[in-house]
């Protein structure tokens, strides 16, 4: 993801916005669940709650995020540590957050510890990559097994075929792929990348990007609306000159996006719902956007509406999308919800992040660590805290308390277990939060302790619409009393 260089961490920290509602993303309320006459998608978003600027996953502050997950029609995640452990969060109806369960999970949860024995030695699967689909997930492990969990009714794959047969009376019947079978047409290959899109599939080979799948609105790149049941490679990204091959690959739900061997943005397929570019006049083949033009990138992200760009140098984040009525885009609170062109979004303005991924009315960004805006950024869920240390349950010299960078509780620098001298220039928790993740590492997930926030502090109150923390209460600024 990044070099291994001091000033160039390979973990961050992690940011969301749009829908938090899981089970009611994309969808309509049932009957009795608001008026009737507001069963339309965008108005329901109004009356569901939704981040509108990017929040901090307080339940992962003190954690060192290597990977994040999601999917263009996923309403959960994946968050993989740097010791191996996978988190996970959404809807989970068919299983696909891996827990043992149904039930669901608004907040991050560790997926239970997996053991393997070989020989005498058993050891813990640590897990190196993930991939999100609409109800199922897959984890890679470092040995290079891999784990699914979900549902499975539609065998989540192909290759080469449709399955299709002729059953009674002439009428076509699809047969699922229900185990993993080999991709022939890229068996000589060596793959560095595969994406999916809602029913697409590209993969990243030596620069060259192969797509096959669903052919509609020229998301396959070829010029034409033809499925393919085989990976083809797109010409744009096939010649012999490096520089117009590939380095990195995305998907959203009906469109593809690539980066050039320039860190150039290329885009097609169907990613607006009206104009240039949406369902009447979609991209056929893959197309630079002259708003970008002359912008260099190192990541990027395709959601269900939403793309997503990381510039490779300037600390900012760009994004757009038709048509994001969740407030996955971030642009912040009054702002708009979605956008045609690409904008910054200004209140992520001078902080530099790693890498991105889009979901279905969500997006997830991984931020570099250290950096001092980190601290005016708002964490979720927003809770309300007591305005005392939490070790002498005193109230007086507030502007010398030391705020807990995971539950924002106070306590006075002298307080402080093992006693501090003078504010740490790096995260600092609490006793509660430390000892809730030195739990964490021994307990399996299904521990109340672990899937819960509001047990990480017993000095936490209801969640409340509150400020951002900051390193110390003397170090706050008078506009501390801003909200989210």
């Amino acid at each position: 993801m990044a070099a291994s260089t001091t000033d160039q961490p390979t973990w961050g920290k992690v940011l969301i916005a749009g829908g938090v509602d899981w089970d009611m993303i994309g969808r309509k309320p049932k009957a009795g669940e608001v008026p009737s006459t507001n069963t339309d998608i965008e108005t329901l978003s109004s009356y569901r709650p939704h981040l509108e600027t990017f929040h901090i996953i307080r339940e992962l502050t003190d954690l060192k995020i290597v990977k994040i997950a999601t999917g263009p029609n996923a309403a959960h995640s994946v968050f993989l540590t740097d010791d191996g452990d996978a988190w996970v969060l959404g809807r989970n109806e068919k299983g696909q957050l891996g827990l043992g369960d149904t039930d669901p999970h608004p907040y991050p949860v560790k997926v239970p510890t997996i053991y393997t024995t070989v020989g005498k030695k058993t050891s813990n699967v640590k897990f190196v990559n993930a991939a999100v689909g609409r109800n199922h997930t897959i984890l890679i492990a470092d040995n290079g097994a891999v784990y699914g969990a979900g549902d499975n009714k539609m065998g989540q794959l192909g290759n080469k075929t449709n399955g299709q047969y002729l059953q009674q009376s002439n009428r076509l019947v699809h047969i699922p792929q229900t185990s993993p079978v080999l991709v022939a047409a890229l068996k000589d290959k060596v793959v560095t990348q595969v994406v999916c899109g809602t029913n697409h599939t590209l993969a990243l080979a030596d620069g060259i990007v192969y797509s096959w799948g669903f052919g509609g609105y020229g998301r396959l790149g070829h010029s034409k609306q033809e499925d393919l049941w085989s990976p083809m490679p797109i010409e744009q990204f096939a010649g012999s000159n490096k520089i117009t091959r590939a380095t990195k690959i995305a998907a959203g739900s009906s469109f593809s996006m690539a980066l050039d061997g320039q860190n150039q943005f290329w885009l097609w397929g169907k990613w607006k719902t009206t104009g240039d570019g949406g369902g009447g006049t979609p991209w056929m083949y893959p197309r630079t956007l002259y708003d970008l033009n002359g912008w260099s990138f190192k990541s990027i992200g395709g959601g269900n509406v939403t793309l997503f760009c990381i510039p490779s140098v300037e600390p900012c984040t760009i994004a757009w999308g038709q048509g994001a009525v969740h407030s996955e885009l971030g642009y912040g609170e009054g702002e708009a919800r979605s956008s045609t062109k690409p904008d910054k979004i200004r209140p992520l303005e001078g902080l530099t992040m790693m890498d991105v991924s889009c979901g279905l009315g969500h997006s997830l960004l991984l931020c570099k660590p250290g950096q001092e805006k980190l601290q005016d950024l708002p964490k979720w869920p927003v809770l309300d805290v007591e305005e005392h240390c939490i070790e002498c349950l005193s109230a007086e010299d507030e502007d010398s308390m030391l705020l807990c960078d995971k539950c924002d509780s106070g306590t006075h620098l002298q307080c402080t277990v093992p006693r501090l001298q003078e504010v740490p220039d790096v995260d600092w928790f609490c006793q509660s939060c430390t000892k809730a993740r030195e739990m964490n590492k021994t307990k399996q997930s299904g521990d109340d302790s672990s899937s819960s926030p509001a047990k990480a502090s017993a000095k936490r109150k209801a969640p409340a619409a509150k400020g951002s923390s900051k390193k110390s209460k003397a170090n706050r600024s008078s506009d501390d009393e801003d909200s989210e």
